[in-house]
């Protein structure tokens, strides 16, 4: 799968042969053939591994979360979210787990038949979503379902983008070629003082 994610990637669902998937993978075609029968579950399986291990990183800062909405603790709300936030920057600056993964979420997001992008926005992103959207909607004190709270949490989330899928547009943008020596800590603390500021000055309802 990591191999799979990597071409895809690379080359994109059309012209990233199983071939030469399984090559790279150290596997035999057959082998590959029997486990994902064609591409395109291949394609969907890697959407899987991806929707799990996202999931898997966010365990422990959404129960957190879940437990300052649940107590209605309005006074961490703020630091719920930004460890929410936090972990989706982190995770998504770093691809020496899975490299090549963002590359493969920009080329399945580009093709708009793809069911892979939906499984990995059903089963990880939307699940964050509502969960940063309730964080802020407590922060202001106002209902769960506050628009303005859903719409300031897609946009904050959005703003997590330029450190992930949306990676090399904003290094081009700042004149960087990564994220070292600092950088990705500079960039941490503005997010979080917008995220502050958000948190701060609520629009009106």
């Amino acid at each position: 799968l990591p191999a799979a994610i990597e071409m895809f990637g690379e080359q994109g669902f059309a012209s990233a042969s199983t071939r030469a998937i399984a090559a790279r993978a150290g596997v035999n075609p057959p082998a590959l053939q029997y486990y994902f029968h064609n591409k395109e579950r291949l394609h969907q399986a890697c959407g899987q591994y991806l929707a799990d291990r996202i999931r898997g990183h966010l365990d422990a800062p959404m129960a957190e979360a879940a437990e300052v909405v649940r107590t209605a603790n309005r006074a961490a709300a703020g630091t719920a979210l930004w460890g929410l936030m936090e972990t989706v920057v982190d995770r998504s600056s770093d691809e020496t787990e899975i490299p090549g993964w963002s590359q493969f979420l920009a080329q399945a997001a580009a093709d708009l038949t793809d069911t892979t992008c939906a499984l990995i926005h059903n089963e990880a992103v939307q699940p964050l979503f509502e969960m940063m959207a309730a964080l802020i909607a407590l922060a202001w004190e106002r209902p769960r379902d506050d628009e303005g709270a859903r719409v300031s949490a897609v946009l904050l989330l959005s703003q997590t983008r330029a450190f992930g899928i949306q990676r090399q547009g904003a290094l081009a943008m700042l004149g960087w070629s990564d994220f070292e020596g600092g950088r990705l800590d500079t960039g941490k603390r503005c997010l979080r003082a917008l995220m502050l500021g958000l948190i701060a000055q609520p629009p009106p309802s």
